[in-house]
């Protein structure tokens, strides 16, 4: 069951899917994204942005279905970014090591240009 003040959105821009994540990111709403995503790269999709502009918080669970995405796009040699990533956040995923693995962008029309230049760099 979602929580009224927390959803996930998307659209796609230019082959790459943007996700929004907004809420409190938790079992729940990680489970919603996980989901989301897995239909959109079952279906051919190989370019994500994961866009945490509304993301407040997220807890333990919440970094494992990120991980289980980022493993996904990884194992069909897609491309992923995280954009606006709050402080709190951003040092989440520095901690966790999901740092190491998608490059993370202030503005998401910087990480869509990432995504859509060549294939170099972390996650790509």
């Amino acid at each position: 069951m979602m929580l009224a003040n927390a959803k996930v959105d998307t659209r796609t821009q230019g082959g790459t899917l943007v996700v929004y994540v907004g809420g409190y990111l938790n079992s729940s709403l990680g489970e919603e994204v996980d989901k989301v995503v897995g239909v959109q790269v079952d279906g051919g999709m190989r370019r994500l942005l994961l866009n945490f502009g509304q993301t407040r918080m997220v807890n333990s669970i919440g970094i494992s279905f990120i991980i289980g995405v980022v493993e996904k796009v990884m194992e069909e040699r897609g491309r992923m970014a995280f954009c606006e990533v709050n402080g709190i956040n951003r040092e989440l995923f520095q901690l966790t090591g999901l740092a190491k693995y998608v490059q993370s962008f202030d503005t998401e029309e910087e990480a869509l240009a990432f995504l859509s230049g060549p294939a170099d760099g972390p996650v790509s």
